[in-house]
């Protein structure tokens, strides 16, 4: 226990371990600020990529099977049609 307050205290003194993030210590213009920016931005939108992709493939999913049953369907008919042509009914 008394080593973890010895590392706090020693973290804590040391001037830049204290600041919390990259524009408090480098400024707004450095180039560091402006990756910890993109970061922030680039781990915003993942999800939302993620989730938009999946949704996304599983639309055309969709979409190919209820095409593919139509087709289905319409062959089945035609063919129906041709016999009951054939049969002379």
């Amino acid at each position: 226990m008394v080593r973890f307050f010895g590392a706090a205290a020693i973290v804590l003194r040391a001037s830049e371990i204290v600041y919390a993030c990259s524009v408090c210590v480098s400024g707004a213009s450095d180039p560091t600020a402006e990756a910890f920016n993109a970061s922030v931005l680039f781990l915003m939108t993942t999800p939302y990529l993620v989730v938009g992709s999946i949704a996304g493939a599983l639309f055309f999913i969709y979409r190919r099977a209820t095409k593919r049953e139509r087709e289905e369907s319409a062959d089945g008919m035609m063919q129906l049609a041709m016999n009951e042509e054939e049969s002379g009914r």
